[in-house]
């Protein structure tokens, strides 16, 4: 299936908390000499801050015939965050994959460049890797205060696809929807695009400080490489991996701008 595609817009009142990108690979080693290394690679590009957390798994336990399994949490493998100081760019490394995080991402033509230079100097260290996934993640999160649009109906602001019952006449007359009604809504839906896959979420988020509400698209497009394909080398010089990311990111695009009205589309202030 393909996403009908859109032209693509830079949002002046940008709606993205958060862009992540993550790679996996087939498990490796990380000695304490390369991750030294890969700090200072990443400290001279301004990422200054480190922040090593624990992963964490959960296992079941042998039992005794006839007894029911125990599952147990066991400490899993470390990652560590690298950010520059003002939190808006982060770059997370472990085992298993490499992650590139914007909070304050602007445009595609300053993202990638970023993300794909991180991506080389992991490389740079580590040689050759196994790619296995290939991950470009986009949640953003509409905030009707913030766009002058309090008392709008979110039906006026989101497709109806993504609304559930919260559309309009799903499950009353027009005009008759109450929103306070709703504590809660969330959706979530995998499906299979040309060139990746959607991992499509949504949920109706309330403010801890004031209650109101704000609605969430969580969009995850991602590609899985079966035994056949090869990217070896997750690094610039990757024409498979460009190319991928190309493709996610071409999805993302068209995606949010036919989930959101023109309403909304003018709100956030199109360039």
């Amino acid at each position: 299936m393909k996403i009908a595609p859109t032209s693509r817009v830079i949002y002046g009142k940008n709606p993205l908390a958060e862009v992540v990108c993550q790679i996996r690979f087939q498990r490796l080693e990380l000695p304490a000499t390369v991750l030294e290394q890969l700090q200072k690679t990443l400290k001279d590009r301004g990422y200054i801050q480190r922040h090593d957390e624990s992963s964490f798994n959960v296992v079941i336990e042998p039992v005794k015939e006839g007894a029911s399994p125990v599952p147990r949490i066991v400490e899993g493998d470390s990652i560590h965050h690298l950010s520059q100081p003002d939190g808006s760019s982060k770059v997370s490394i472990s085992r298993e994959f490499i992650a590139f995080t914007s909070t304050n991402y602007k445009s595609w033509d300053e993202y990638l460049p970023c993300l794909l230079q991180a991506v080389t100097d992991f490389n740079n260290e580590i040689g050759t890797l196994a790619v296995t996934r290939i991950g470009l993640r986009y949640r953003d999160v509409i905030e009707r205060s913030v766009l002058g649009l309090e008392g709008t109906p979110w039906h006026e602001l989101i497709k109806p696809f993504l609304l559930g019952p919260l559309a309009n006449k799903a499950l009353c007359e027009e005009g008759e929807v109450d929103e306070d009604a709703f504590e809660s809504q969330v959706s979530q839906c995998l499906m299979r695009l040309d060139g990746c896959s959607l991992l499509l979420q949504t949920s109706l988020l309330t403010s801890v400080a004031d209650a109101s509400k704000a609605f969430l698209i969580d969009a995850d497009f991602f590609h899985e490489m079966d035994s056949n394909e090869e990217c070896g080398n997750a690094a610039t010089s990757s024409k498979e991996l460009v190319a991928l990311l190309e493709t996610l990111h071409s999805n993302a695009g068209a995606l949010f701008r036919r989930a959101i009205t023109e309403k909304l589309h003018d709100a956030l202030s199109p360039q």
